[in-house]
């Protein structure tokens, strides 16, 4: 399982429903900031890159980074769910 984080950037027509809907498929989700996500899931960072770019315009941009192996650190953001699923 990986542990993957997500972050987008919608410019123009900015259809952030369709985009949760199909983060919430890739696994067990939790959303950080306005356009991060935690995502505990199956699939590899460039799987899920490829799959969510169906969701964006050609003007959006994605990132999706792979910290299986990873600490990380946050502030003034609520963690708890992503500490649960991190762990599993």
């Amino acid at each position: 399982m990986s542990n993957l984080i997500i972050s987008y950037d919608l410019r123009n027509q900015r259809d952030y429903q369709s985009l949760y809907n199909a983060i919430s498929t890739l696994g067990n989700t939790s959303k950080v900031l306005e356009s991060v996500w935690y995502v505990r899931s199956q699939y590899t960072a460039v799987q899920c890159r490829d799959y969510l770019m169906k969701y964006l315009d050609n003007d959006d941009g994605i990132a999706v980074w792979d910290c299986t192996n990873n600490t990380w650190a946050t502030y003034g953001v609520n963690v708890e769910r992503m500490k649960q699923l991190w762990t599993h």
